[in-house]
């Protein structure tokens, strides 16, 4: 059986793998138009043909089985070529977009002779399936009703990363929006159990998951000829859970996708203070036993990640070869997709909105854009902006969290630093420009893109529309840390790294996009002031950062290296003021400075100031920086046998706990400036925000302080104007 799949994104590894399972089954081979997933896939697979588009795989190779594992948006076209081609087909959920496309599918499929199968996995799961053979044994009594419950994570990049600048993952243009990709898995476990289905009653809310607070909680109510059903689809609950409980006359069966269990309750004749342990008893025993079976069968195989999956790609290839009924039926498949038919129309929260968003007043000073402006720095400084008087535009990408924005006098505007079509029209009216967004997430392709692409596309814009000042927003990682002596001063002078693909992606960029700030400087056509920072902290920022060491939870701290280790950090309302100094200033133009906060503050007493009060339970471990090496080099002798990149290595290590000092006081001479708060005050003030982040806090200490009218600092340190 030659077997070929469409689609090489995440769920296509385990459709080769499951299909190459199957005795007999051929991988004749794979479709993207992307031709980068192509070539990874083929390679790591070991399948020789790889294609653009489903008419090549299917004339040139000729599969008697096409695998639809792509965007839900494609299927319907995909399928139909495949099956007007004479191919069997297996979709991916949802099967389509709406019923009408469906029964057309359906259709074309019956008139060609040829088998359509709708991917509902977890129907198959062994867990399911066991419930699935009591209900039919009739042990369960009448259905009465079935509970459907579906949680899942948005930190994932099926929310959260974008193809390329400017553009959504395709989970927000669907119907049902975010929620249409993951409803049939509810659904198909539970519409079987409630006969023809009457009527639909869905309510909808968000909790602040999502961006723009659109809905993140749905609840759903299917009235069946036979039984009630209750959906909820949640993205906002944690843990995330997964599971369905079906009501029966004799028992309830309990069934948890996550822990792969099946528990039953059945009805009890004992007395109900007896049931009251009976019940607890019962159930422990049946999740122990099922839990020690779940890991024999993982340990022999006969137990795998996506079970389910397995066992209807297998069914469904036997259906094929021996002419039997696919393992999802039409009236099922089809079942599904009506519902969801009736539940779309009743979603409303669902869309964004990309238009600018325009403040009613603003200040009256000179207009300053502001790239990266929902993150940690960004939404500060846009604070602080605001308060002096500034009018700013902040430039957010679509998937943004703005709501701490929208509180304040700003102009909002959507764009991404990598694409210049939609940066572009935010430089309109501009005078000054602070470029610091950035790509953190250690990702090749979008570094590249935000950070040196973005900052490329800034420069120009900035060049073109004639702004007076630009302020950028370096890293002190582009330093050649593990080139320098213990205890080196570290002026900007110092010799910028040489390794920096060593140092990992996110610092490799930030060279790079530095290296053309300092070329535009050089070329004197636009005035620049290069800031480099040290260690942001501050209130709503990260407490524990990598460079202390690692966490579990907020229960162990193991902190890297003597405690004595001097941490380079800057306060960020310090670190706002120098950037606004910068604005405000010709001094430094076409100049780099180090912005650290002087006196250093070792890691013991970070942890002894912070970290300990704020979780006065936890326990902090310090692991001497040579028994973490020797870990690394092991972890890093694993991946190169693996063929795989490692975690962490030596050389990074080494060049982030190097005993050096930053010294800040190139930018306090040239612009006569001095920070506002000692490292002393600001730790405070990140513990009284903590401890309390409901409770009014004094101005300089709140993150999310607004000062409408322009003041001077608001709280000097001791003894410095």
């Amino acid at each position: 059986m030659k077997i070929g799949i469409v689609g090489c994104g995440l769920n296509c590894d385990y459709h080769v793998s499951f299909s190459r399972e199957y005795p007999g089954a051929e991988i004749v081979g794979l479709v993207d138009k992307d031709e980068s997933k192509i070539d990874r896939c083929t390679q790591r697979f070991g399948i020789g043909r790889g294609f653009a588009a489903i008419r090549d795989l299917i004339g040139e190779a000729g599969p008697d089985v096409t695998h639809i594992v792509t965007p839900p948006h494609t299927h319907f076209d995909l399928a139909s070529q495949a099956i007007e081609a004479g191919c069997h087909v297996l979709v991916e959920k949802p099967m389509c977009l709406s019923l009408s496309e469906g029964e057309q599918l359906f259709s074309l499929a019956e008139s060609r002779g040829v088998k359509l199968c709708a991917m509902h996995n977890h129907f198959f799961d062994p867990c399911m399936l066991r419930a699935r053979e009591i209900v039919e044994s009739g042990r369960l009594g009448r259905v009465v009703g079935v509970e459907s419950h579906y949680g899942l994570n948005t930190r994932i990049d099926a929310f959260r990363r974008y193809p390329k600048p400017g553009v959504l993952p395709w989970l927000y243009g669907l119907p049902g929006g975010v929620f249409h990709d993951f409803m049939p898995h509810p659904l198909y476990v539970m519409l079987p159990y409630l006969g023809r289905v009457e009527d639909v009653l869905v309510t909808e809310k968000s909790m602040g998951e999502l961006p723009q607070g659109i809905s993140d909680e749905l609840r759903v109510l299917v009235k069946g000829r036979d039984a009630l059903g209750t959906l909820t689809l949640s993205f906002a609950a944690k843990p995330h859970h997964h599971f369905v409980k079906i009501y029966g006359t004799k028992m309830m069966v309990h069934v948890n996708f996550d822990t792969m269990t099946t528990v039953l309750h059945p009805v009890s004749s004992l007395p109900k203070a007896a049931q009251k342990a009976t019940y607890n008893l019962g159930e422990a025993w049946q999740l122990g036993a099922g839990t020690l079976k779940n890991v024999r069968d993982f340990g022999t195989g006969r137990l795998r990640p996506y079970q389910g999956m397995k066992t209807l790609i297998h069914r469904f290839y036997e259906a094929v070869e021996t002419g039997g009924e696919p393992p999802v039926s039409k009236d099922e498949a089809l079942g599904v997709l009506e519902v969801m038919d009736r539940i779309w129309p009743q979603v409303k929260n669902t869309r964004l909105s990309f238009e600018p968003i325009v403040p009613r007043e603003s200040g009256e000073g000179p207009m300053v854009l502001v790239t990266g402006a929902s993150g940690f720095l960004g939404s500060r400084l846009v604070e602080m902006l605001c308060g002096r008087g500034y009018r700013v535009r902040a430039l957010v990408r679509k998937l943004s969290n703005i709501e701490r924005l929208k509180r304040l006098p700003v102009e909002i505007t959507y764009g991404d630093v990598g694409g210049l079509e939609t940066l572009q029209p935010a430089f309109d009216g501009v005078e000054y420009v602070v470029h610091a967004a950035a790509d953190t997430a250690g990702r090749e392709e979008e570094s590249e893109t935000a950070n040196v692409q973005g900052t490329r596309n800034v420069i120009d814009l900035c060049r073109g529309h004639g702004v007076k000042r630009l302020v950028y927003i370096s890293s002190c990682s582009v330093y050649g840390t593990a080139d320098y002596a213990e205890n080196q001063v570290v002026t900007e002078d110092a010799g910028l790294e040489r390794f920096p693909e060593q140092r990992g992606i996110y610092s490799l960029a930030k060279l790079r996009a530095e290296n053309l700030v300092r070329e535009a400087m050089r070329q004197a056509e636009v005035p620049i002031v290069c800031l480099r920072p040290g260690t942001i902290f501050g209130p709503g920022g990260e407490i524990f950062t990598p460079m202390m060491g690692f966490s579990l939870g907020n229960r162990v701290f193991a902190v890297i290296g003597p405690g004595d280790f001097v941490l380079p950090l800057v306060y960020i309302d310090n670190l706002c003021d120098a950037v606004i100094t910068s604005i405000e200033s010709d001094r430094g133009d076409y100049d780099v400075f180090n912005v650290v906060d002087p006196g250093g503050v070792t890691k013991r007493e970070y942890m002894d100031a912070l970290v300990r009060k704020l979780y006065p339970g936890a326990r902090v471990v310090y692991i001497p920086r040579s028994m973490l090496g020797g870990v690394v080099r092991l972890q890093e002798r694993l991946a190169a046998a693996l063929k795989i990149k490692p975690f962490l290595t030596g050389y990074r290590l080494e060049s982030s706990q190097k005993r050096i000092v930053y010294d800040s006081s190139k930018f306090e001479r040239v612009y006569g400036w001095k920070p506002t708060f000692t490292l002393a005050e600001g730790m405070e003030i990140v513990l009284n925000r903590e401890e309390a982040p409901d409770r009014a806090v004094e101005t300089g200490a709140a993150v999310q302080d607004i000062r409408l009218e322009p003041v001077e600092p608001a709280r000097p340190a001791s003894g410095r104007g």
